[in-house]
């Protein structure tokens, strides 16, 4: 889908107009209007544009189909972990707990190599995949789904099937996906075309930190994952003494 399409369904489901998003942006209004009238992007534009939209500069490019430059890009290769696991671990913290381990992630550095991610969203499907691999969230996560975002019940092969187009994407999907992600569902229901979203009263309510956890854990390898998991394990562990000192 053209990124004038997306951008052009998310303004109107917004009721945004182009010359408020482009006085946000710092940019003369012709700018935006030019890229809703199918001119090319420059990756300068994106990232001025995204902060206006209220969305992460690497989320703007995977809408936009571009590839996200390497400065933005999660991490790949990190073997057995990724961040769905993460934020699986971390709903099982809470208060202080929960702090802490947030607190963990953000103080660890990122470290190279950092690859970009490349752009190939050839479907709807695909583009959600892409938005996923943004915050290095594998597939596998029925679970994290249903819990989360009141997602179906059901296997992660079912997953698996509905981002490769095999199963179709439902507007209760776009729900969950947009809770895991840290998204409106609105806006992703605008994005993809599909909805609009289901409404429900089982969303998980600490779902706005959890995805900034996930955000602020896209970055980190392999062995950086382990020691977040491994915080996690020990905080529920020693239960209420957060404060506990970890070995």
């Amino acid at each position: 889908m053209a990124f004038r399409v997306r951008l052009g369904r998310l303004l109107a489901h917004r009721r945004a107009d182009p010359a408020t998003v482009a006085r946000a942006a710092g940019l003369p209004a012709p700018e935006v209007e030019a890229v809703l009238a199918g001119d090319s992007v420059s990756a300068a534009l994106l990232r001025r544009l995204a902060p206006a939209l209220g969305l992460h500069a690497a989320d703007l490019f995977v809408i936009a189909d571009r590839d996200v430059p390497v400065d933005l890009a999660p991490a790949s290769g990190t073997h057995l972990w990724h961040v769905g696991q993460v934020m699986r671990s971390a709903m099982g913290l809470y208060g202080e707990r929960f702090d802490r381990m947030h607190e963990f992630i953000r103080s660890l550095p990122v470290l190279p190599p950092v690859e970009p991610l490349s752009a190939s969203t050839r479907s709807t499907e695909a583009f959600v995949r892409r938005l996923l691999a943004n915050r290095n969230i594998r597939p596998h996560i029925a679970h994290l789904l249903c819990a989360v975002g009141d997602g179906p019940y059901v296997s992660d092969s079912t997953i698996c099937r509905v981002l490769n187009g095999d199963t179709p994407l439902t507007p209760r999907y776009v729900t969950a996906f947009a809770a895991v992600l840290g998204l409106r569902p609105g806006d992703l229901a605008a994005l993809t075309g599909v909805g609009p979203p289901a409404e429900s009263t089982r969303l998980y309510p600490r779902r706005h930190r959890l995805a900034a956890l996930a955000w602020d854990a896209r970055r980190l390898n392999s062995e950086q994952l382990s020691q977040v998991q491994q915080l996690a394990a020990f905080l529920a562990r020693v239960g209420t003494d957060a404060k506990k000192e970890w070995p």
